[in-house]
């Protein structure tokens, strides 16, 4: 945070803090906004700094008043400076599933985070939300020709390469499309949920929320781009979960919808990762591309309806340059 705002910060939170505050650096994520914590009298808050000339924090309001109507555990906003930028809320602690995620807890940790999809998807009015559509598909799929094959690993690709590419971008948005739609928190995962005593688990980073398919959160939290899990595992809970998601359908249609939707939201994934490395100077991320595209990796091998993705990705050798 530069010193111009760090004084206006500062400005707006003694209304609220007359006497002596603490501010430290809370978290950041992939995007332009950034979390401080606020603590005074052993009591701490949370601050998000939105600068407004990259990021709304209107939708994030919107989105909040929808997740705790629908009875989800998200932060209680106490303060707004729409202006600027500012919201001051809760703080749900420091216990990101990241970092409480193991062999033991696996199952509890994802039982809760699976029941709080199914109500997101059954108890929000979705009326007033924008549609994930082929226009946004695409964009975020693209990201990952711009950033990572172009910046990230500087491979020369002729235009009718790229055109076949952004075909197989495209049959994937045709299937995709078929799939139903619901609530979709949209960045559902490890690093976005936290374990808490009471309603876990604690949810944040949902601003982007949209109608989308109803096993794109599903990947996210299962084929989580932070930490990975044995395939079999997976795919039991998978099974598993699908009577909370879905009842109108077979497993194998489900675990298609489930792994062709993780192929989207990974492409997008890589060329973010990329992107905030070149960008916006965030490294840490490039070193998750691996594990990410382990992910696309598997499923493109695995449906004859990906072949053509499998032989375009073959021909660049993105499997061998990964180590996979």
């Amino acid at each position: 945070m530069n010193v111009n705002r760090s004084k206006i910060l500062n400005d707006w939170i003694k209304q609220f803090y007359p006497n002596d505050y603490k501010i430290e650096p809370a978290s950041s994520d992939a995007s332009f906004r950034t979390y401080f914590k606020i603590t005074s009298n052993n009591q701490s808050k949370i601050i998000m700094d939105a600068p407004p000339n990259h990021e709304q924090i209107k939708p994030f309001l919107d989105i909040t008043y929808l997740l705790k109507e629908a009875g989800l555990n998200v932060p209680e906003i106490f303060e707004v400076n729409e202006e600027d930028g500012f919201i001051l809320m809760s703080d749900l602690g420091k216990s990101l599933y990241l970092s409480q995620l193991n062999n033991e807890t696996v199952y509890c940790l994802y039982t809760d985070a699976i029941d709080a999809i199914h109500k997101m998807q059954s108890n929000i009015d979705t009326t007033n939300l924008n549609i994930f559509n082929e226009g946004e598909y695409m964009f975020e799929m693209n990201l990952f020709k711009k950033w990572f094959l172009q910046e990230h690993l500087k491979l020369n690709i002729n235009k009718n390469e790229l055109m076949t590419i952004e075909n197989c971008f495209k049959e994937l948005v045709v299937l995709i499309n078929k799939i139903p739609v619901s609530f979709t928190h949209r960045d559902f995962h490890s690093r976005n949920l936290l374990m808490t005593e009471k309603n876990n688990p604690g949810i944040i980073d949902y601003q982007d929320a949209v109608v989308g398919p109803i096993t794109y959160d599903l990947v996210s939290l299962l084929k989580d781009c932070y930490i990975s899990w044995d395939e079999n595992l997976v795919y039991e809970i998978v099974k598993t979960s699908m009577p909370k998601i879905t009842s109108n359908h077979n497993v194998d249609e489900f675990f298609f919808w489930f792994d062709i939707t993780g192929v989207q939201r990974h492409l997008k994934a890589i060329g973010i990762f990329s992107r905030l490395y070149y960008r916006d100077n965030k490294k840490d991320f490039i070193n998750d591309i691996p594990r990410t595209y382990s992910y696309i990796h598997n499923t493109i091998n695995k449906y004859s309806e990906l072949n053509e993705m499998k032989r375009c990705f073959n021909n660049i050798k993105l499997s061998e340059i990964l180590n996979l």
